[in-house]
């Protein structure tokens, strides 16, 4: 079973990291977009749970969290989507009590790599772990206001699809760049390329954020659909 769920872990991956850049490219709201947007939604999170499972085999529990950590992502960008405007419900909830779990449980991998419990392959892990564990923390947070607030409407419900897709995405061009690049050729697999391909990831999320916040871009998609 090992080979066929590393097979799928490593084929989902690579759709997903190619279907997220895709997305991203064509005109959000466009047919080419929502195609990209599901393909890419189906390999993440088969990517994500083939992560866990093979996490799990190896008693890896920091890395089974990282690969619910994405299902979580990508599941709540995805519903973020499809609720209308003023729209929230039991997902929501259980969203709420999913992300609080996680950044409890990676905060506690980050405090005991710090005070080495847990012995970490570089001095970075603890970083990681601290800010995975702060992005959950918020993303619980902005879950209880849906909760809260019954719903978001417009910009700020397109909002929470955006971050949490491009989020996602960052998460699987690094899952990349840690596994599959041990296979591509020595000029892109330089440490610098690898993070600078989420860096670019990182740049054009906080462009669209901007662009969907604080213009009339998504008064303008509507009126013109």
């Amino acid at each position: 079973m090992h080979p066929a769920i590393l097979s799928v872990h490593i084929g989902m991956g690579t759709l997903g990291a190619l279907s997220g850049a895709s997305a991203l490219v064509f005109r959000k709201g466009s047919g080419p977009h929502r195609v990209a947007g599901t393909v890419f939604v189906l390999a993440m999170l088969f990517m994500a749970a083939s992560a866990s499972v093979l996490a799990a085999m190896k008693s890896l529990p920091d890395m089974v969290i990282g690969g619910l950590l994405t299902i979580y992502l990508i599941a709540t960008a995805w519903m973020a989507a499809r609720r209308k405007d003023g729209e929230t419900g039991a997902f929501e909830i259980g969203a709420f009590v999913a992300a609080l779990a996680c950044g409890i449980g990676i905060f506690t991998f980050a405090l005991l790599t710090a005070f080495g419990v847990i012995k970490a392959k570089n001095p970075y892990i603890a970083i990681a772990y601290y800010s995975f564990s702060g992005v959950m923390a918020l993303a619980a947070v902005a879950d209880l206001s849906v909760i809260l607030r019954r719903g978001l409407s417009g910009a700020q419900r397109i909002a929470r699809h955006l971050w949490r897709m491009c989020l996602g995405l960052i998460i699987a061009v690094g899952s990349f760049a840690a596994q599959g690049s041990k296979v591509l050729p020595p000029a892109v697999r330089d440490p610098q390329v690898l993070f600078a391909s989420m860096i670019v990831v990182l740049i054009v999320m906080l462009y669209w954020l901007a662009r969907v916040l604080f213009t009339n871009w998504y008064k303008q998609t509507e009126q013109s659909q």
